[in-house]
């Protein structure tokens, strides 16, 4: 028995993605698409298949571009022509998935569902425990806290308030900084299921700043 279409992208994308940077590799690429397939299920989306696919090749064009920012463009691109050569999919559900890889680092008015859902994904692999060690990971070279400021500039604002502290943002981010930038990934969720899903991840880390501030201050006591 021959291997799925599913099957066929992992193992492309594993073999692909096996030299990149541990916050971006294929166990980045796997927990998004664990996280989509919740999504589409409870959001009554019946194509798995589709949303595994986009899921694992959401970041394939990550190995090559310079630029983060066209990942997306050159990862539709990748994307396509491995389908297309390999025969995996329709042609119109090739390009729903390429669509979505094209654009799930952009905002998008009134995108499709399959979007929705990659987007929502992608942001829930950014909160709870794994996005605060995706923090420390990414950014290690950033300072961790700011010892006047240790919850961070972007601490407990809200919309465009916090948008404005973080880009530019301060002179010298902090990692912390990162971590209050990646909880406000919950203001862009598209779906009520995501929105669920993400509420106790962002409730941990928020917990877990203030306990460093806690434990910081406490040590300055002694």
């Amino acid at each position: 028995m021959g291997k799925t279409a599913v099957q066929q992208v992992e193992e492309y994308v594993r073999e692909t993605m096996k030299d990149m940077a541990s916050h971006h590799d294929f166990k980045h690429v796997d927990r998004v698409r664990n996280w989509a397939l919740q999504i589409a299920e409870r959001e009554g989306f019946s194509e798995k298949e589709l949303v595994e696919i986009a899921a694992l090749m959401h970041d394939i064009g990550l190995p090559y571009v310079e630029d983060r920012k066209c990942h997306g463009e050159k990862g539709a691109e990748v994307a396509g022509r491995f389908l297309r050569e390999k025969k995996l999919l329709p042609e119109e559900q090739i390009i729903q998935v390429t669509e979505a890889i094209e654009n799930h680092s952009k905002m998008v008015e009134d995108g499709s569902q399959l979007l929705d859902i990659l987007q929502d994904a992608d942001s829930l692999e950014a909160l709870g425990a794994v996005g605060i060690m995706r923090a420390f990971i990414s950014k290690a070279a950033w300072q961790d806290y700011n010892p006047d400021n240790i919850k961070g500039a972007m601490w407990d604002k809200c919309g465009e308030e916090y948008r404005g502290v973080f880009f530019p943002g301060p002179e010298e981010k902090t990692i912390i900084d990162q971590i209050n930038m990646q909880i406000h990934y919950y203001d862009n969720l598209s779906t009520e299921t995501a929105r669920q899903l993400a509420e106790p991840l962002v409730k941990y880390m928020k917990q877990f700043i203030m306990q460093l501030e806690r434990e910081i201050v406490r040590g300055r006591e002694v």
